[in-house]
């Protein structure tokens, strides 16, 4: 069976709520009825020509959004800006503001995100720092997860490069290696401090490079004394050492560098964190 042509789906659906507004008479609630019925097919038809936000994500969203903006939002901002001088408040750009109060709207349950959604905000309305403001860098927060938001704090926080490893197995007939572990940073628990795994990490970095905040190297590494001190300790290492290796493999780490690119410092400027 043939797909139905979605622009026939659009005019059906509009020539339905033609006829459900003329059957309305004048009973109110058969009116809002039809009143909800003919936007969801402008909101559709728009959804089609335009290629918006997916119909269910605004709608489960809007109702929640409407709730923070009339009661939470005018309090998390006045905490915000509550630092700026009244002569350095400035309108912010409607490029920067739009998108930003649209990403709240969908991101004011999570903390991290909230945080920096605000934070850009904020940096847009102060004349000092306005210029750090970039409407790229709202894209760049939708592109991160709660969690991505979280560690990336740290790293954007620090002027100074961090040290990274790539776990590898090393093949003694050739002299070659297997990469097994890519990306691995000194991850500890917040409550003991002890190190832990994150399986997700190495996708998170790659996000991070993709997204132009950092960049990583291998094969050049840090000099500082002790700076690698904390890989053996590894639980990625501890495993993969103690399994059985074929052919006398021997399992090892590569040392790199991770720096924050000249975009991630501004964006860290941009959310508050410089």
């Amino acid at each position: 069976m043939a797909d139905e042509d979605p622009v026939k789906t659009v005019n059906d659906g509009v020539l339905i709520v033609a006829e459900v507004l003329k059957a309305a008479g004048d009973a109110p609630q058969v009116k809002e009825a039809a009143g909800n019925l003919g936007q969801t097919a402008v909101t559709l038809t728009k959804a089609i020509n335009n290629v918006l936000l997916p119909l269910a994500a605004v709608n489960f969203a809007f109702d929640k959004a409407r709730a923070y903006y009339n009661s939470k939002f005018q309090q998390d901002l006045a905490e915000k800006t509550k630092d700026i001088p009244p002569e350095h408040i400035i309108e912010p750009k409607a490029s920067i503001a739009g998108p930003t109060l649209q990403g709240l709207a969908f991101t004011h349950e999570e903390p991290n995100l909230r945080e920096m959604y605000l934070n850009l905000l904020t940096t847009s309305m102060d004349g000092r720092s306005a210029s750090f403001a970039h409407p790229a860098f709202v894209e760049i927060i939708k592109q991160l997860d709660s969690e991505e938001a979280h560690l990336i704090k740290g790293v954007l926080q620090s002027q100074r490069p961090h040290p990274i490893v790539q776990i590898i197995r090393t093949l003694k007939e050739n002299g070659g290696y297997q990469q097994l572990v890519l990306h691995v940073l000194n991850l500890t628990s917040l409550e003991k401090k002890e190190p832990i795994e994150n399986k997700r990490l190495p996708a998170i970095i790659d996000n991070w490079i993709r997204l132009g905040l950092v960049e990583v190297t291998y094969g050049s590494h840090l000099v500082e004394d002790g700076i690698y001190s904390w890989v053996d300790k590894r639980p990625e290492f501890l495993r993969l050492i103690n399994d059985p290796q074929p052919d006398e493999a021997k399992i090892e780490f590569e040392k790199g560098i991770m720096r924050c690119t000249d975009l991630g410092k501004r964006f860290a400027h941009a959310i508050g964190l410089l």
